[in-house]
C-alpha cells in the first residue's frame, strides 16, 4: 500500500513525540489522508532536553508504524526532519549558476553566513525566487547542519529499515505547511511561531522580504517547569495543570494554599520572557531589513494550545494571531487531538508541491 509512487510520508521526530502524516496524490496535487502520533516517553515526568536518544526514539518510531499498519521498509517516499541548536538556515542573494557550480558556491557561502561548530557539515540550498532589488541575482535559502547530527538521524531511520529520503529543517517544513496553497500578502511579512516542547522557532517570511529564523529556548517544557517551581507540583501534575488550566491555574482547585499565589509576582513570568525574546528577534529583523509591517502571527506546534497565549501575543504585538491547524485545512478530523502539532509533518508530506 505505502510503496506506491503517488504516496508520501512526512515523518516528524520531535523532542517529545513522533508525528506522521501520509499524503496521497489527488487531482494533480498531494493531500494528507492519514495522521498518527506517538509519545516518545511513556512516563510524562521523563524528558531529555537534548532530544530523544536513539535507544528511545527507535522503539517509539516502531510503534508509529504499527499504528499505521504497514512495514517501514515498504515506504518509498519518505520526508523527515531535523532541528535543534546544530541546525541553521539563512537567506542570501546570489548569482544563479548551474547546479554543480551553485552547490559549490553555496557551501562557501554557508561558511560565511551560518555559524557552524567547525566540524564537518552538510549544506543544501533552495532558490525561492528572483531578487527584486538586484536584477541578475536570485533569493536563496541556505540550510546547514553537522554531519554528526545528519548521520545520527539517518541511523534511527535505518534501524527500522526506512530508506532515508529528503531531510528538511523544522522551520522550513512548518512554514511550508501553511504557505502551500495560500498566497501571502503582497507587502509585509508573516511571523510563524512553531512552539514545541524544548524550543520555539520563530520564522519571518514575506513575498518581497528576507527570510529570517531563530530558535528561542523557551517552550512547553519550560512552562511546565515554571508551574513545578512556583507551586511545588510534581512534573506530571504540572503538565496536566498546564494543559487544562494554562499558566494561571485555580490554586484552590489543585490544592495549593492561597499564600503561595503571592510568589507569582516575585519574578518575571515565563510567558513574559517568551514575549521579550520574540520582541528582541523582531526588533533585530526590523533593524537588519527595514521592514516593520508584520501582517500576522501564525502559531503552530503543540504548545500553541497553551490557554491565553494567543491573546497575550496579539495584545503585546498589536497584530492578529491565529492558531493554524493544517489538518482541518484538508478536512481531516483531529479526533480530540491538537491539530497544529502536525504542522511539520504536513509540511514534509507536501514538500514536493
Amino acid at each position: 500500500m505505502f510503496g506506491r509512487l503517488n504516496q508520501r510520508v512526512g515523518l516528524d521526530i520531535g523532542s517529545h513525540s513522533i508525528k506522521v502524516v501520509v499524503a496521497e496524490k489527488s487531482g494533480g496535487k498531494f493531500r494528507p489522508v492519514k495522521f498518527v502520533r506517538q509519545e516518545i516517553y511513556p512516563e510524562i515526568d521523563k524528558y531529555d532536553l537534548d532530544g530523544p536518544k536513539r535507544s528511545v526514539a527507535v522503539p517509539a518510531l516502531s510503534e508509529v508504524f504499527k499504528k499505521l499498519g504497514f512495514l517501514p521498509r515498504k515506504v518509498r517516499n519518505l520526508y523527515s526532519n531535523i532541528g535543534g541548536a546544530q541546525v541553521s538556515a539563512k537567506e542570501i542573494s546570489a548569482v544563479h549558476l548551474d547546479d554543480e557550480e551553485m552547490a559549490s558556491a553555496m557551501l562557501l557561502e554557508a561558511r560565511k553566513h551560518i555559524p557552524l561548530d567547525g566540524s564537518q557539515s552538510v549544506v543544501d540550498y533552495q532558490i525561492i525566487g528572483d531578487d527584486l532589488k538586484v536584477s541578475d541575482k536570485v533569493r536563496v535559502i541556505i540550510a546547514a547542519t553537522t554531519r554528526k547530527l545528519f548521520d545520527a538521524h539517518n541511523e534511527i531511520l535505518k534501524d527500522l529499515e526506512l530508506r532515508p529520503g529528503v531531510v528538511d529543517l523544522d522551520q522550513l517544513a512548518s512554514m511550508n505547511s501553511y504557505i502551500i496553497g495560500r498566497e501571502l500578502p503582497e507587502d509585509g511579512v508573516t511571523i510563524f511561531l512553531n512552539l514545541g516542547c524544548r524550543k520555539t522557532n520563530l520564522t519571518v517570511f514575506g513575498r518581497k522580504d528576507i527570510f529570517f529564523t531563530r530558535d528561542i529556548p523557551i517552550a512547553g517544557h519550560h512552562f511546565t517547569e515554571e508551574l513545578v517551581r512556583r507551586y511545588g507540583l510534581d512534573y506530571a501534575t504540572a503538565e496536566q495543570v498546564k494543559i487544562v488550566q494554562g499558566m494561571n491555574p485555580d490554586l484552590e482547585a489543585i490544592g495549593i494554599e492561597k499564600e503561595v499565589k503571592l510568589l507569582r509576582v516575585a519574578e518575571k513570568a515565563i510567558i513574559d520572557r517568551l514575549g521579550d525574546e520574540i520582541n528582541r528577534s523582531l526588533r533585530y529583523y526590523v533593524k537588519e531589513t527595514g521592514q516593520s509591517l508584520f501582517n500576522q502571527m501564525i502559531m503552530l506546534g503543540g504548545t500553541a494550545a497553551l490557554k491565553g497565549l494567543d491573546e497575550y501575543l496579539s495584545k503585546k504585538f498589536s497584530i492578529p494571531v491565529d492558531i493554524y491547524n493544517p489538518l482541518t485545512a484538508y478536512e481531516l478530523s483531529c479526533n480530540g487531538e491538537f491539530g497544529p502539532q502536525y504542522a511539520v509533518a504536513v509540511g514534509l508530506a507536501l514538500r514536493g508541491d
